[in-house]
């Protein structure tokens, strides 16, 4: 069974080992994830490409060292390709390449393109009249993209009550504050909240609070597509990450840091 702790520990170590550097914006997604493909999605692990399968589109494809994490604690994806990350013996990049054998749904290291994939995805799923559930999680700083907000509105347009958005809310981006680049995540809440009824703030580190807004779109019936805004800490469980623009794109042994031996 996923636990976030110990996600959290490998996610850590697969950027310590490898020096990969968006270590920070990968663990503001660890619970998030770990709820996600423990308690919801609907999958195969024996078929990744499965038509019955729920899909994941990881639209912030730069903060994806926790989602590889957890596709290879489930089958998906082989021992060897975490062991040679970041070297030129694994298919495995900085960004998410798309590989449907490893269920990796879609290419995203260029922002504001998942959503609209996602919306893509959603919409063709009704027209198919199947009960496929399709998720997309971005990140607030990507929400300054415009084409997210064409993706919103059709989404709204063909009441995807299929779609969850979830927004990685951990007010930082690539170079600086959220707040100091475009809207601050308040302002950004109300405006995502003036798309659709089915929307939520919630604390994106507390599993409880995740499940229970999670059951309000895989459990019951809405009239449209859901949004959940996750308050999370950019570099979640490293102080010298934590909140720091800094380290945005920056391993934490560059600093010194050295991972605690078990």
């Amino acid at each position: 069974m996923l636990d976030s702790a110990n996600i959290r520990k490998k996610t850590i170590k697969l950027s310590c080992d490898s020096g990969a550097g968006h270590l920070a914006p990968a663990l503001s997604t660890v619970e998030i994830l770990t709820v996600l493909f423990r308690d919801y999605l609907r999958y195969d692990v024996k078929n990744p490409q499965s038509e019955s399968r729920d899909r994941l589109v990881f639209s912030k494809g730069h903060g994806a060292y926790a989602y590889y994490v957890i596709l290879n604690e489930l089958g998906f994806i082989p021992d060897y390709e975490l062991e040679n990350f970041y070297t030129e013996k694994s298919t495995l990049k900085g960004c998410l390449t798309e590989n449907k054998e490893y269920m990796i749904e879609a290419s995203t290291g260029s922002l504001g393109h998942g959503l609209p994939l996602s919306v893509g995805m959603a919409q063709a799923f009704k027209m198919q009249k199947k009960n496929t559930k399709v998720v997309c999680i971005v990140g607030d700083g990507e929400m300054q993209e415009g084409s997210n907000f064409e993706a919103l509105a059709l989404a709204y347009r063909f009441k995807l009550d299929n779609l969850l958005l979830i927004v990685d809310a951990n007010e930082l981006q690539a170079m600086d504050k959220v707040s100091d680049v475009g809207l601050d995540n308040n302002r950004l809440s109300k405006v995502l909240s003036a798309y659709t009824d089915n929307f939520s703030n919630v604390n994106g580190h507390d599993e409880n609070a995740l499940k229970e807004t999670f059951d309000n779109f895989f459990q019951k019936t809405n009239n449209s597509f859901s949004i959940i805004v996750c308050k999370t800490i950019k570099g979640k469980g490293i102080e010298l990450l934590e909140n720091s623009v800094a380290h945005h794109f920056r391993c934490p042994t560059q600093d010194g840091y050295v991972m605690e031996v078990e």
